[in-house]
């Protein structure tokens, strides 16, 4: 399996937001959602397309977008791409009923740092949304299941994995490094990692760069991945 997208995990902000959904309901749903999280209703944008959303983010940023899978001129994966290559910033989660696993790892390959399904209630969309102000990367749980599931069946043996991969074992992470690789795979944020093991935020980010050199990766998800593939997670 390719790995993951490059994904930001630090705090973000959830207005200004873009949502792209083409069915005036849940359009509305959203923005309900979003002003129960103190979104300021004027800093709500809404399209119904693939196009529109480009026009939008090529006038204005936004804190993140809102994306849809299924729209009327493409995919929201399409858009999702898109984003990660013209505004790298700016990050998008998906609300959808699709929860097929192609579109669900097309999604998150494209960029996307969440994926939510439109069958949960209000509630518990504004919980996984609130999520990304703390530096989550919100996946619903039965999608977060499935990926699990997906990864039990599919990772090969630790040494096998090695090989595939770049012919030799990555290089040897410290116990410290380890500890906070297990941190990053429970999907804390660099904060809370602090927190945990008495340490500074800065220092949390040196061992997360030392873990992503080790084990040539780019982003939380790929080295949650790698880890769990070499054996180093349990």
């Amino acid at each position: 399996m390719p790995p993951f997208p490059t994904e930001d995990a630090e705090p973000v902000s959830l207005s200004p937001t873009l949502i792209v959904e083409d069915e005036p309901a849940m359009q509305e749903r959203l923005r309900y959602v979003l002003s129960t999280l103190g979104c300021d209703e004027n800093l709500i944008s809404v399209t119904d397309s693939v196009a529109g959303a480009r026009q939008l983010l090529d006038k204005q940023g936004y804190g993140v977008v809102l994306v849809d899978i299924g729209l009327p001129d493409g995919s929201g994966v399409e858009l999702i791409g898109w984003l990660q290559a013209h505004h790298p910033g700016v990050p998008a989660v998906v609300i959808s009923a699709w929860r097929t696993e192609e579109i669900i790892f097309a999604a998150l390959r494209a960029g996307a740092i969440g994926y939510l399904l439109k069958e949960r209630d209000d509630i518990e969309l504004g919980i996984a949304l609130r999520s990304i102000e703390q530096g989550g990367a919100p996946i619903d749980p039965s999608i977060a299941r499935h990926i699990l599931a997906w990864l039990a069946t599919h990772q090969p043996p630790p040494a096998e994995a090695a090989v595939q991969a770049s012919g030799k074992a990555p290089a040897a992470l410290t116990r410290r490094e380890r500890k906070i690789l297990e941190l990053v795979s429970q999907g804390l944020s660099n904060r809370d990692m602090a927190e945990s093991l008495s340490i500074s935020r800065l220092t949390v980010e040196c061992h997360t760069k030392n873990i992503y050199r080790k084990l040539a990766v780019s982003s939380r998800t790929e080295a949650v991945f790698e880890g769990r593939r070499h054996g180093l997670l349990r």
